[in-house]
């Protein structure tokens, strides 16, 4: 007698597609994006072709970020 393994939703698809390293991937993504967004006009009026203004302003991004996260 043959007996099959019962498996959670989703088992499957996240074995196939990386799972929670796919996962963090994606959000870890969205948040780069986030951050480069919030970035860009601080860019265009701050960074006068210097790399530690670009830093600076990546930093300052990355707080905004996270202040937009926190709860009120």
């Amino acid at each position: 007698m043959v007996r099959l393994k019962k498996h959670e939703h989703g088992y499957i698809e996240s074995k196939t597609s990386g799972g929670a390293v796919y996962e963090l991937g994606v959000k870890t993504s969205k948040q780069a994006k986030a951050i480069r967004r919030i970035a860009e006009p601080l860019m265009q009026k701050h960074w006068h072709d210097k790399v530690t203004n670009l830093h600076r302003i990546y930093r300052v991004a990355e707080y905004l970020y996270k202040r937009q996260r926190r709860n009120k």
